[in-house]
């Protein structure tokens, strides 16, 4: 039986280690297209400065759309991956449930969009719009979430990550258009949060918004959860 201190240092050497496994080589290529998506838009910005970016357009150009696309394309393998090395059938014959895990990954790709959407909001702050920073970050973080949710669970389904890629940027992109075609609904996943409809009061816009941004984080949570009952009743197939 592990006390508190052996199982904080060995759930933290499984996150390190699922880090490695998921992260080789991904963090330099997502810095390396961020880069040179933003180099693209402020030269865009520099050569059209008729049509700078306002808060709403610059968090959703610069913030939102980039995370749902890091979102993806940090998922579309996590389970693939593990089939293409033929080790998926092996992590559900260790001693650790597949729920802890992929928990642990999902957090170690979670993280990794946080920090990664904090820091775009900062560098959109200073060279594009003036935005509240740690609103505007939380805010292009729960689509992200989304997507991430989804993917996994669509990646659990699907045997190619290309597969679950395209169909995870299928549904985004039909968000998007719902969100762009319905702005005033309660119930659209990219909410413009710092564009309220003329004539509602704040308090109201205020609510709204709060259980708009809680049905996200609910249902990317779920999704989750989905896709490991799915993995778990393949673990039951590998096993049987």
């Amino acid at each position: 039986m592990l006390n508190w201190r052996e199982l904080l240092l060995t759930t933290w050497r499984l996150y390190r280690l699922s880090c490695r496994i998921i992260f080789h080589r991904k963090l330099m290529f997502m810095a390396i297209g961020i880069l040179v998506y933003y180099v693209a838009m402020y030269a865009f910005a520099v050569w059209r400065p008729d049509e700078g970016f306002g808060v709403s357009s610059a968090l959703n150009v610069l913030v939102e759309i980039p995370g749902v696309a890091l979102a993806i394309y940090l998922t579309m393998d996590l389970v693939a991956g593990e089939r293409d090395r033929n080790t998926l059938e092996t992590l559900f014959s260790t001693t650790s449930s597949h729920y802890k895990i992929w928990t642990i990954r999902m957090v170690g790709v979670y993280l990794v969009l946080a920090g990664t959407l904090m820091g775009m909001t900062v560098i959109s702050y200073f060279f594009f719009a003036e935005m509240p920073i740690f609103r505007g970050g939380l805010n292009a973080f729960l689509p992200a979430c989304f997507a991430a949710g989804l993917t996994f669970y669509v990646s659990v389904l699907c045997r190619s990550g290309n597969a679950a890629a395209m169909l995870a940027t299928g549904v985004m992109g039909l968000a998007l258009v719902a969100s762009r075609s319905m702005p005033d609904s309660p119930f659209v996943l990219f909410l413009d949060t710092f564009d309220p409809p003329v004539g509602m009061e704040d308090t109201l816009w205020g609510d709204r918004v709060l259980l708009n941004r809680l049905a996200v984080a609910l249902l990317s949570g779920l999704l989750l959860f989905v896709g490991l009952r799915k993995m778990e009743s393949r673990e039951r197939l590998v096993s049987s």
